[in-house]
């Protein structure tokens, strides 16, 4: 398999899984909503990876998301981000973002996260949304040429346990 049609296939199951996981949490208020019992089972699942302090989430429907805001925002920034991918990076080039990038994407997150975790000031939804969404834009950029890297490496080792 190419380098192109390696990361193609890699792009394509990533945004499929990256849609399910953003559904999932969207469809957790709607659940509850409509008074279904599944509602419950999503929540469950997500609780483990956020949270969920419903002064901290996002609410659809009447009721809070599946996790809290700026998780929210990783997520839909994520998505977004893979949205970028083929128009920013394209498909041939799996090499990472340079580290002066990831360094100033990762800023407001960063303060804002430690001026909360110090008591310094307390964000609401909208700004841990914000944060969020701008740092999980990078994620696909980093996340998609490492697991790239990481077919090739087990790739390589099964051509070598045949010879």
């Amino acid at each position: 398999m190419t380098d192109r049609s390696r990361i193609i296939v890699l792009f394509a199951a990533t945004a499929f899984g990256a849609l399910l996981w953003t559904a999932a949490i969207l469809a957790a208020p709607w659940l509850w909503a409509h008074g279904r019992r599944f509602s419950i089972v999503l929540y469950a699942c997500f609780s483990p990876t956020c949270h969920q302090i419903p002064e901290r989430c996002l609410w659809l429907f009447g009721h809070p998301l599946a996790v809290c805001a700026r998780c929210f925002g990783i997520y839909a920034g994520f998505l977004g981000g893979l949205g970028l991918y083929p128009f920013l990076r394209g498909f041939r080039s799996t090499a990472p973002p340079k580290v002066r990038t990831i360094v100033l994407v990762s800023i407001p997150i960063a303060v804002d996260t430690a001026a909360q975790f110090l008591r310094l000031w307390e964000t609401g939804p909208a700004g841990r949304f914000g944060t969020g969404f701008l740092w999980g834009l990078l994620l696909p950029f980093l996340f998609l040429p490492a697991l790239s890297d990481l077919a090739v490496d087990i790739a390589t080792r099964r051509r070598r346990r045949k010879t």
